[in-house]
């Protein structure tokens, strides 16, 4: 479910760390060396370094982009590859690990770093560019894959998508894994908007390989072992392969507290000094006094404040005092102590006390958000794969792929369900629980204190039930994907080999999630302690009952006073959650390709094809989640017009809806390439001259027919220089959970715009201010929806429409010949998607109302209600609901640069067989900024944590022989916490540039043995100040784990 009390202010969505590639040497596999050797000209060796391309049976290859086979690697977008060597040098455990190090790939739209969804903790999807997981499509082997994100706005990116979970591919199997920008939409459909990802697998692999990896921090902990192997065999003379492949992973998590020297649990809030040119400053330690795992009692459904609270602000002691006027809570043994307020923060008075309201402060003993944080999840994985081919004759081949894995991740800490005034009336759910001032749990010593006050034979706790739960939630994925198909060759039109292929391609996965609930019924039950009359405690006779699937049935009683919980009361007041989802993905495609008749520079050559696809997703919240039936069958709560089908919550959780869906797409294709100079003509500075095309109609049963398409070409003065570029026109049809969700609630934050320190903010301060001004709220107004949850809902939207995106790419490939081994290539990318689907966060919603200038008259003033003014500054003017949903918005832009460098050179004089290769990886973001409609603010991404406009990648090899070595340095620039912030709103307003040392070495005997070490975060550095949390906390985690050693060996022959 969604949580409470997060530190919004740091948890800023960030891009995933720049990352090197090992050297030069590490992207050759063993042909590619022979060729390195032979060849006269060495740049087109470097070539396969930067270029994607499967090579097809008679010598020419299929380039990712294209289905048609050329003679060369060239591509017309900006590409690159990580293959086999260079996955196995970093000793990356996922291919998601590998592709987050690329600066083009922005922060994951699931990852095993962080905070996770109890539906699938720990999945790997990756995001392209920056541009949403949604928009980046992932193939294997130029083909779909079934995607594993669940249909649920509590997934594990929160919307829609066919992601894959790169989790599920066994690194062994893996030959390289190509990836192209924007290009990819007419070739393989939707999703493609940012980019394509292609993992190509090992073909007709003969021999035997085993080998195991362990890796662990120089702290001892985040340890991670893997045992891998490979088999094939040829046989029937050559014409047939079988490759089977297994892995068993296993990787120990981390929580907040194992880094406390980072996790100190820093926050932003108004600056004591009045004087102070800032909105905000840093606090360290921040703390919640009127929460604490052990309880905080009150008087009445109040908060305990401090003296200078009560003074300044005129606000009652909510809470029980002791003899010097001391607001008390409860220790870990049940007594009474003082509450530490510690240190506030915004105005002080002259005897430094708040002169605001505020709920959070800097030290003392209140509640901490640190030991609730999750860094890195628990995983354990199984991957086994079989490959198969058959050639039946000379121009017919079959072929399969069987596939199965299994997943499990464990989230090892979340925030617990809370008992407290912030989030209801006492009694109910998720409000203070109202208890006996006679309860036989209380210590002699807190009995007497809270008799002597309270008002009645009731009083009210306050509580973050820790101990009762503790966040942890497991997922559990199995996927299992089945291909067959069959290619032949033929003579086509005069005489020219065509090639025909089917396949049929069938996908299936499964997520099983485990989780807990507190039962509010039998919370009650167990909370309303008394004694049987013989010294025993019981929970009092004659309590309500409830059929509700807890751990055990057996009224236990339960003492909230300090960490006295018992096994038994937990069992009874616990039921286990218990969702899943199903994806599942039939593809048919049939293409037929070859050349059509010689050019001037090489062959028009054309593909064409047909593709039926059908998906479905059907998610099933559980029992628990789903809720139990209304027992007033009059009483239509969900508003659908139909009483007798409405459900009401267990607990605390928002009720999970059911949701199945389903669509299917009829698409067909096709592409032409022509070569229309090429050396021979002789021509001077047109060297070579080519152009391409393809487009795809899209027939979607939900969002109708689209036409995406693209058209490129290069041009080459000279050998040394290419001139390439591309337009391409994309699509990304509706996902089922963005058409079809079911209205669902659920509780989060929100950012109000017309707090205090947020009206003269924004990316149009003055109109904001304006606005809020005419709502009626005050200027000194305290929002308290940053710190205290509130209900929210959603719902799909089946009349969305396509997104589409308008992009183009222009570069430069310089391959010079007075320097034989280099290759550089730089490209220009931008991309413009319109009517993009989207779920507008809370904060989207209450910004986009306040800063439009249409304002009150605009959709999001609409969305959303504040508390009524009744005189009570802790709720005056407060949000309380907010509804989001999905739809078409306005644009979101990307503008960058991409620019790759490779050199390897023979150096001789440092050993006879040895060489030295440099490799360099760079993004600069100029644009990055989405915009929800016409009229409302663009808000800017480019430039925040994780989306650094600068970020590189840069690594020296060294080979020689069989020994391996390559150091890499990974680059991130500094960024701004929120860019479209003005300069006095926060100090820090950023984090400062940082770079993270890696490196590795290997040793290989005869083919047949090797060894190597591989040393992350080689400096240890840490990360940069102050440590990002939320999703920042992947941007710098090289820092968070540090120093990180893995050590592996294999053995094949």
């Amino acid at each position: 479910m969604r949580k409470i009390l997060i530190p919004v202010h740091l948890s800023v969505s960030t891009l995933a760390m720049a990352a090197a590639l090992p050297g030069a040497a590490l992207a050759q596999t063993e042909t590619q060396q022979v060729e390195f050797q032979q060849s006269a000209d060495e740049q087109e060796v470097e070539q396969v370094i930067t270029d994607p391309a499967v090579e097809a049976e008679d010598g020419d290859i299929v380039v990712t982009g294209s289905r048609i086979a050329r003679p060369n690697f060239d591509t017309v977008e900006p590409a690159v590859v990580i293959n086999s060597e260079q996955i196995e040098a970093r000793g990356f455990e996922t291919l998601g690990q590998a592709l987050n190090e690329l600066p083009a790939f922005g922060l994951p739209g699931s990852s095993p770093v962080g905070g996770q969804s109890e539906l699938g903790p720990g999945q790997s999807f990756v995001n392209f560019l920056g541009l949403g997981s949604e928009r980046t499509l992932t193939l294997v082997n130029g083909r779909r894959f079934v995607g594993s994100n669940t249909a649920s706005i509590f997934g594990p990116t929160g919307q829609g998508g066919n992601q894959v979970d790169l989790n599920v591919i066994n690194t062994k199997l893996v030959e390289r894994v190509e990836t192209i920008v924007i290009g990819g939409a007419p070739i393989y459909g939707s999703d493609a908007i940012a980019g394509t990802v292609n993992v190509i697998l090992k073909r007709d692999y003969e021999g035997l390989e085993l080998d195991g990896q362990y890796g662990i921090a120089e702290r001892g902990d985040g340890a991670n072992y893997r045992f891998r192997g490979i088999v094939g065999k040829n046989f029937a003379d050559g014409r047939g392969n079988i490759t089977i492949s297994g892995e068993y992973n296993r990787g120990e998590g981390l929580v907040a507290t194992q880094r406390p020297d980072l996790y100190t649990g820093g926050f932003f809030g108004a600056p004591n000094d009045p004087d102070s040119p800032f909105d905000n400053v840093i606090f360290d330690d921040r703390r919640i006094p009127t929460l604490s795992e052990f309880g905080v009692p009150t008087v009445f459904d109040f908060i305990p404040v401090s003296p200078g609270q009560a003074a300044n602000l005129g606000f009652p002691q909510g809470g029980f005092v002791d003899d010097q006027g001391r607001a008390l809570r409860f220790d870990a043994a049940g007594n009474l102590i003082p509450i530490d307020f510690g240190t506030s923060f915004g105005p002080l008075d002259e005897n430094g006390q708040p002169t605001t309201f505020q709920i959070d402060t800097s030290g003392g003993n209140g509640f901490s958000l640190v030991p609730t944080t999750n860094l890195l999840t628990d995983t354990e994985r199984y991957n086994g794969n079989m490959l198969a081919s058959f050639q039946v004759t000379d121009a017919i081949r079959v072929f399969g792929e069987a596939w199965y894995s299994r997943s499990t991740g464990v989230n090892l800490r979340d925030q617990p369900e809370y008992n407290s005034y912030f989030f209801g009336y006492a009694g109910d759910p998720a409000g203070a629980v109202i208890l006996s001032t006679d309860n036989p749990f209380l210590t002699p010593q807190a009995r007497a204190i809270i008799q002597a006050q309270a008002d009645g034979d009731t009083f009210f706790l306050n509580r973050a039930n820790t101990d009762l739960i503790s966040g942890q939630a497991r997922g559990k994925v199995e996927v299992q994907r089945y291909v067959a198909g069959i290619d032949a060759r033929f003579a086509g039109i005069g005489g020219r080999e065509w090639t025909a292929e089917l396949v049929g391609n069938y996908g299936r996965s499964e997520t099983n999630s485990e989780g807990r609930l507190l039962v509010t019924q039998n919370f009650l039950n167990a909370v309303d302690a008394v004694e049987d009359g013989n010294g025993n405690i019981i929970c009092r006779p004659g309590a309500p009952t409830v059929n509700a699937p807890t751990i055990s049935t057996t009224c236990a009683p339960l003492n909230l006073f300090g960490a006295q919980t018992s096994q038994a009361a937990r069992d009874y007041i616990t039921a286990i959650t218990r969702p899943s989802s199903i994806n599942k993905q039939k593809i048919v495609t049939a293409s037929i390709t070859g050349p059509l008749f010689a050019l001037p520079g090489g062959d028009l050559s054309f593909a064409l094809g047909y593709e039926h696809r059908e998906e479905s997703q059907d998610f099933d919240p559980g029992e628990v989640l789903r809720g139990a039936p209304d027992p007033d069958p009059t009483d239509d709560a969900d508003g659908d017009g139909d009483p007798t089908n409405d459900r009401v919550a267990y607990g605390q959780s928002v009720l999970y809806q059911p949701l199945f869906g389903e669509y299917n797409t009829d698409e067909v294709f096709g592409e032409l390439r022509a070569g229309l100079i090429g050396p021979s003509n002789d021509i001077p500075f047109v060297r070579s001259l080519e152009i391409q095309g393809a487009a795809r109609y899209v027939d979607h049963s939900v969002a109708g027919g689209d036409l995406t398409w693209t058209a490129g070409g290069s041009w080459q003065p000279i050998s040394d220089i290419t001139i390439r570029g591309n337009f391409t026109r994309a699509i990304r049809s509706p996902f089922i959970t963005e058409a079809f969700n079911p209205s669902s609630s659920f509780f989060d934050f929100a950012n109000d715009p017309c707090d205090r320190t947020l009206r003269d903010e924004g990316p149009n301060p003055t109109v904001r201010a304006a606005n809020c001004a005419a709502a009626g709220i005050p200027e000194d107004f305290e929002a308290q929806s940053d710190n205290a949850s509130f209900l929210q809902a959603v719902a799909g939207n089946p009349n969305l429409k396509n997104e589409k995106s308008d992009a183009f790419t222009v570069g430069v490939v310089l391959r010079p010949r007075f320097l034989p081994g280099f290759s550089a290539t730089v490209d220009y990318v931008d991309i413009t998607v319109k009517d993009v689907i989207t779920e507008l966060t809370s904060d989207d919603i209450v910004a986009n109302c306040y800063d439009a200038t249409d304002y009150p008259n605009n959709e999001f003033c609409e969305r959303f209600e504040r508390n009524p003014v009744v005189g009570n500054p802790a709720l005056d003017n407060q949000l309380n609901f907010i509804e989001t949903g999905y739809f078409n918005g306005a644009a979101l832009e990307y503008k960058g640069i991409l620019a790759e460098v490779a050199y390897r050179t023979r150096t001789p004089f440092l050993g006879a067989d040895s060489s030295i290769g440099l490799n360099g990886s760079y993004q600069y973001i100029d644009t990055l900024t989405s915009q929800a409609n016409e009229n409302s603010a663009q808000v800017t991404t480019g430039g925040s944590i994780g989306y650094s406009r600068h970020q590189a990648t840069a690594s020296l090899n060294y080979n020689n022989g069989g020994f391996d070595s390559y150091v890499q340095v990974n680059y991130t620039g500094p960024a701004q916490f929120d860019p479209d912030t003005t300069a006095t709103f926060q100090t820090p307003a950023s984090v400062e540039d940082i770079a993270f040392v890696n490196a590795g070495i290997s040793y290989q005997i005869e083919k047949k043995f090797s060894v190597r070490l591989v040393v992350d975060n080689l400096f240890d550095r840490e990360p940069p100040f102050p440590v990002p949390v939320g999703g920042g906390t992947i941007s710098y985690f090289p820092g968070v784990l540090g120093r990180y050693f893995r050590l592996g060996a294999s053995f094949g022959f």
